[in-house]
């Protein structure tokens, strides 16, 4: 329970980071293009809940050692193979659909632009609040929670409906479910994380002309629900272990004045692998 209180008050952090950075964007003008600074609320509240509460022992994990080469291509390709395929079905069956267009120079500087925003928002996401509630609960109430808090936080998209938002709340549920997954071992690495946002945000670039569409909206979110449940059903023992502590975890729970972890051991990414 504690950690579902915790989990909360990081949610209303956010929130408030969400709001005074979109007004602090507002008011230098910065093009939302290039990147938004909203989506740094969740990283700030993750760093205030970890200086607030460092006796939970939680610190962020970021780096790229000891992660298998297979991880970061399921980061980055299922996120991708799914807008593609959705692509293609909805040209095909529901309306004709293009991809916008963009000169060499902005297309840069927007993919730089939302993989700072993809890494501001997984500090918090599943640097802290996926891996807060599966250490102390477990994986499925972990996916589901923060799945649920990170659609509703998208309040943007109230505007298009309910039935709307529910779906869409569907697709971040399964990709909290499909990113337990892949993170399973890695100790919550924000950088898999990351690669893994960064890919969701290009796929909707690539259906970014009919994302308004219900329909659109509700083929992507049945899809990625969908996705939660296969994930569930293949690793059920996993996601409903209690508890679940790697050893890395324990280890943190050594030095609770660290917040981030950003070095790692080859030795020590081959043990958590092995576990």
């Amino acid at each position: 329970m504690k950690s579902l209180v915790r989990v909360g008050v990081f949610f209303g952090i956010a929130f408030v980071f969400t709001i005074i950075l979109v007004i602090v964007q507002q008011a230098l003008g910065i093009d939302t293009d290039k990147i938004s600074l909203p989506q740094f609320g969740p990283g700030f509240a993750a760093i205030v809940m970890l200086m607030v509460f460092r006796s939970d022992g939680v610190k962020l994990t970021i780096t790229f050692k000891g992660i298998p080469f297979l991880k970061y291509l399921g980061a980055i390709g299922i996120p991708i193979v799914v807008p593609v395929i959705l692509f293609l079905v909805y040209n095909q069956f529901i309306d004709p659909l293009s991809i916008p267009t963009i000169d060499t120079s902005s297309l840069l500087i927007f993919l730089g632009g939302i993989l700072l925003g993809a890494f501001g928002e997984e500090l918090g996401w599943r640097g802290y609040a996926q891996k807060l509630l599966e250490r102390n609960l477990n994986g499925l109430i972990a996916f589901l929670v923060v799945g649920v808090l990170w659609g509703l936080w998208h309040v943007g998209n109230f505007q298009h409906g309910l039935t709307y938002m529910l779906f869409f709340v569907f697709s971040t549920v399964g990709y909290s479910a499909v990113m337990a997954w892949l993170l399973q071992g890695t100790t919550y690495n924000v950088v898999l994380a990351t690669l893994f946002h960064f890919a969701v945000n290009v796929g909707f670039y690539i259906l970014q002309n009919a994302m308004a569409d219900l329909r659109l909206v509700a083929l992507n979110g049945l899809v990625w629900i969908g996705a939660a449940f296969v994930v569930f059903a293949l690793n059920r023992k996993d996601f409903l272990q209690f508890g679940q502590k790697t050893q890395k975890d324990g280890l943190e729970k050594h030095h609770p004045s660290a917040v981030v972890q950003i070095t790692d051991t080859p030795d020590a990414g081959r043990q958590r692998e092995n576990q």
